[in-house]
């Protein structure tokens, strides 16, 4: 049996990464007065934003290619183990 392809995952993360980067796009001023800040935790600011954005794409990425049907490989013991050559 086939397991069911994750559809609602998909344009789920792809909403919320499409939003991410339409308010990116959209408030670029904004985000770019508040990331170029040097006092308090606005430095922190530009890491954080990575770290969203990473993960609400690599979900969407994920996704994406699970729908398409593109998988690792399993890998069995025997794979791991050294070969003598």
């Amino acid at each position: 049996m086939t397991a069911r392809k994750p559809y609602l995952g998909l344009i789920v993360s792809g909403l919320i990464s499409g939003a991410f980067y339409l308010a990116l796009y959209l408030f670029h001023h904004e985000i770019m007065a508040a990331f170029t800040r040097t006092d308090g935790w606005y430095p922190a600011l530009p890491v954080i934003t990575a770290f969203v954005f990473s993960f609400a794409h690599g979900a969407f990425t994920g996704y994406f290619w699970e729908v398409l049907g593109v998988t690792a490989r399993p890998r069995s013991l025997s794979d791991l183990a050294p070969t003598n050559s």
